[in-house]
């Protein structure tokens, strides 16, 4: 009877450390200590499933396919090129860029095909495409210079846990990307 309660006190007090490990080893793994890379304009960046090459932000009164802003609005517009890198139709590109709420844009840009100056659905596998994102403010909006936009990525999975299907998942912050904002068009 001796034995057994020291077996039963061993493996209690050991699987008790082993649980404490990993919580700590857990712990430990969420800190984010290394900062956040700057990424460079005009160069490409390879975003996970995107392949982006940001080339110029300006201040706009009509979107880039020729309509007027909506009274008492502006548009910032992002020129860039985007390649999708899957081999499949893809137009989670929506979550590629995101701007700083303190600007007062809304929250996600609408994506417009610059080649035939519509809305942008989705982007073809290995096909390079010149884009603009749009995000209107209000007219008043102060915006520096120098606009911070954080670039996103998602990490590739052969297999999930749920339905063992590959994709693209957890997706977090790859850098940010400081970007000039050229003067408003003439009106």
């Amino acid at each position: 009877m001796k034995s057994r309660t020291v077996v039963w006190l061993t493996t209690g007090v050991g699987g008790f450390l082993a649980a404490g490990l990993v919580l700590v080893m857990t712990i430990a793994s969420y800190r984010t200590d290394q900062p956040v890379p700057k990424l460079s304009p005009g160069a490409p960046i390879e975003a996970g499933e995107w392949r982006v090459v940001p080339l110029s932000a300006r201040i706009a009164t009509t979107t880039p396919d020729g309509r007027k802003v909506r009274d008492g609005r502006k548009a910032l517009v992002v020129e860039m090129d985007l390649t999708n890198r899957t081999a499949a139709s893809s137009n989670s590109f929506a979550r590629l860029l995101a701007l700083d709420p303190s600007v007062g844009a809304e929250d996600r840009p609408t994506y417009m095909l610059l080649r035939d100056q519509d809305l942008l659905w989705e982007l073809h596998p290995d096909m390079t495409e010149r884009v603009a994102a749009v995000w209107t403010m209000p007219q008043g909006a102060a915006l520096p210079p120098v606009l911070t936009f954080a670039v996103h990525t998602s990490d590739y999975k052969r297999r999930d846990n749920l339905w063992g299907h590959s994709g693209w998942y957890n997706r977090h912050v790859l850098g940010t990307l400081d970007l000039p904002v050229q003067a408003p068009d003439p009106a």
